[in-house]
């Protein structure tokens, strides 16, 4: 048995590496890859765009799928998929490049909604340790994908890059494999991940208040790293310090993946992390306008925020496996709640240099992002008043 738990706590690491590394990657290369392959700059803004607008998209079809085959069969499908994706995008031209995008976005789509249930089935006493665990290789291998495939391209050549993401996608594929490895103990178990659920869960409060919840966070921390570094920038932040503010936002959350099972094993803890996530995304992004600017107060900020961005993620996946009885639910409520969430996170960016441009100074949305943080911990706490979807 412990063996067992063993291969799912590195399947799982392992299959998280690449939940967000193959979008992550590609930024800091995207000049290269513009000069490699002939993408103009609008097209080129689509291979970050493409992931978001297919998450949002084929949730749902991930959820039947899982339903109709088994998440293990899909899960490990999907990231085959991936792999093939990264394979295509070794080419430097316009159509695989692109084509490999899509299929990337897919097999990440197919992990988004499917590992939750995998959580659920395979260490349904200790979620919170395999969100920990999901949530910190994630977020740990996009940071260091960020900071690494701009020297690695420089130093040998954007080929070996591409090789190397490659490579690092048939790794999630070993993960998948170690997961679907079942125990003949493990059968009768296995039979909740298709359980029938007393009605649809679109007629679920509780499920809609969790897809809030989910929507929400994925909005504000994709329209943040999205604009940060230019307002920063506008309220008197030299360049370089705004991307460095940027940078430990993003490593903030990282720390929030640690100590998530701490604070998430006990209705005080999980209480604590709402208060935190409002408090960071409320005073965080309207203190950028506050007459302050040293590099002291901007770190302060950029905590603020990348804690209430990291707490907020990790809650959403673990309200997924404690709001929900069987992984046959676990999966409704995650493709559910990341239909509608990706919707929002891919319309934020657009949403929010559109507000900006409307009104001319980036108050009105820093504004926006308060009331969004008061939302988002009075649904948290609405959340917490309920036991489980269904009932």
């Amino acid at each position: 048995m412990q063996r067992r738990k063993g291969f799912t706590a590195l399947g799982i690491v392992l299959v998280a590496i690449n939940m967000r590394l193959p979008i992550t990657a590609i930024p800091p290369i995207l000049p290269n890859l513009q000069q490699a392959s002939g993408l103009s700059a609008t097209v080129a803004g689509l291979l970050t765009s493409i992931p978001l607008l297919t998450f949002a998209i084929f949730s749902s079809v991930f959820t039947k799928a899982s339903q109709r085959w088994g998440e293990f069969k899909v899960l490990l499908i999907a990231f085959i998929i991936l792999s093939c994706g990264a394979a295509l995008r070794i080419l430097p031209q316009v159509t695989p490049l692109l084509l490999g995008t899509f299929l990337i976005g897919l097999g990440i789509d197919g992990g988004n909604v499917i590992i939750p249930a995998v959580i659920k089935d395979r260490l349904p006493n200790r979620p919170t340790l395999g969100v920990s665990l999901y949530t910190t290789a994630m977020v740990l291998m996009s940071s260091l994908a960020t900071g690494i495939v701009g020297p690695l391209t420089a130093k040998f050549s954007l080929t070996t890059t591409m090789v190397v993401l490659f490579v690092l996608s048939l790794i999630s594929v070993i993960g998948c494999l170690l997961l679907t490895d079942r125990h003949p103990a493990d059968t009768v178990k296995a039979t909740n991940t298709t359980a029938k659920l007393p009605k649809s869960i679109w007629t679920d409060q509780l499920a809609w208040l969790i897809t809030l919840f989910f929507g929400i966070q994925a909005l504000l921390y994709y329209s943040l790293v999205t604009w940060l570094p230019n307002i920063f920038q506008t309220v008197g932040y030299d360049a370089n310090v705004a991307a460095m503010l940027v940078t430990i936002l993003q490593l903030a959350c990282l720390a929030c993946a640690l100590l998530t099972p701490i604070f998430a094993s006990s209705k005080l803890g999980k209480q604590l992390m709402l208060w935190i996530i409002g408090i960071g995304f409320g005073l965080g992004t309207i203190g950028v306008y506050l007459p302050l600017h040293t590099l002291a107060f901007g770190v302060t900020l950029a905590l603020l925020m990348g804690v209430a961005s990291g707490f907020s993620f990790n809650l959403a996946i673990i309200f997924f496996t404690q709001k929900t009885s069987n992984p046959s639910e676990t999966i409704e409520v995650s493709g559910m709640a990341q239909t509608f969430g990706y919707l929002f996170a891919a319309a934020g960016p657009f949403s929010f240099g559109l507000l900006k441009s409307w009104s001319g100074s980036w108050l009105s949305t820093l504004l926006s992002c308060l009331v969004l943080a008061i939302a988002i911990l009075v649904i948290g706490f609405l959340i917490e008043r309920h036991t489980n979807v269904f009932q």
